[in-house]
């Protein structure tokens, strides 16, 4: 499970507590654009349960790490499986398929 921006919540600390102690077979990433622990929302330093990773801007040289270095095709495809990259695919197909 992914949750972008998790500060914004009003207790997310409490959230992925539950999350770590109850449903520990589901993986979850936070992000935020501020340090979790300086956040003043951030009741619970989440310690065991909390691994930090330092997400870095892409650059042009990381696209030789994907299959498709065509950056158009990457800024409208985004980082995609293949399955959803094929230029075969439509635009309606690929939006049924991330219907959730």
């Amino acid at each position: 499970m992914v949750l972008d921006e998790i500060h914004r919540l009003n207790n997310p600390s409490q959230l992925l507590k539950i999350a770590a102690d109850y449903y520990p077979e589901t993986g979850v990433l936070a992000t935020g654009s501020s340090t979790l622990g300086a956040s003043a929302r951030f009741s619970d330093t989440l310690t065991g349960r909390k691994a930090e990773l330092w997400l870095t801007p892409m650059i042009e040289a990381d696209l030789g790490d994907f299959e498709s270095p065509n950056l158009d095709h990457r800024f409208f495809f985004g980082g995609l499986p293949p399955f959803f990259l094929e230029e075969s695919r439509g635009d309606r197909v690929r939006a049924e398929s991330l219907r959730i």
